[in-house]
């Protein structure tokens, strides 16, 4: 039996006393999305192609996974009569974190604290995991642990200039196999202009930098500068929110 919570056009929203019970045990932030959610989804079930999937035949009842917060609606499209009939909703507790593999030279080491700033809310979230050569412990096997990092990059951020680029460590062996990897298992890659460069003449020439590379960081007052990192910021939360 199911009992009319609210109407929104084009389809009306009903739950089920499974889905209305559940709907409850939701955290806030759960909870808040699921509005959201439901307001979209209300207005065409359908708008979520890369997030939704049939679990039935006759493809009526469907799954919705919501990366962050994590949430799983699972509901019942009746087409005829313009009913969403929301089964049961959760929120898993397991959030895969991505690991963020940072290359910069040693020279450039200011721009890696103001970086790691900017990105230490997606840390909070859980959403990443902040990984660069500081994490190396004294007496440990440096360059396994490099190895061990490179390998298991979800997302890579280069923190570009000069300095960088003449870097043969980074040259011969963090940036080719970050780029591999971009190219072989979907790690993303953020490159961040810095400083202005000589980067047409790098691996970096054709993949899209973060920010401009005719506005390096070095060149922008720092309201302008903190200005770009939060954009950086945006287009990472999105990246590792979709991935």
């Amino acid at each position: 039996m199911v009992d009319q919570a609210s109407t929104l056009e084009p389809y009306a929203i009903q739950f089920s006393s499974t889905g209305k019970a559940s709907r409850h045990e939701l955290p806030p932030e759960a909870q808040t999305v699921l509005f959201e959610v439901l307001d979209i989804l209300a207005a065409n079930p359908d708008a979520f192609p890369g997030r939704t999937r049939a679990i039935s035949r006759d493809g009526n009842i469907r799954l919705y996974l919501h990366p962050s917060p994590a949430l799983q609606v699972t509901f019942e499209l009746d087409s005829a009569r313009k009913v969403l009939y929301l089964l049961h909703f959760v929120a898993p507790k397991i959030q895969v974190i991505k690991p963020v593999f940072i290359s910069y030279s040693h020279k450039d080491a200011l721009w890696l604290e103001k970086l790691k700033q900017f990105l230490q809310p997606l840390e909070d979230k859980e959403l990443i995991r902040i990984w660069d050569d500081t994490e190396i412990r004294p007496g440990s096997d440096w360059l396994n642990e490099i190895r061990i990092a490179l390998e298991s990059a979800r997302v890579a951020v280069f923190l570009v200039t000069q300095n960088f680029l003449n870097s043969t460590f980074i040259r011969e062996k963090e940036l080719p196999e970050l780029l591999e990897a971009a190219q072989n298992r979907g790690c993303v890659i953020f490159w961040i202009a810095v400083s202005s460069t000589t980067f047409e003449d790098s691996l970096l020439a054709k993949f899209q930098g973060a920010n401009s590379p005719d506005k390096p960081l070095d060149l922008l007052s720092e309201g302008e500068q903190n200005r770009v990192l939060a954009e950086i910021y945006k287009k990472m939360k999105l990246a590792v929110m979709t991935d």
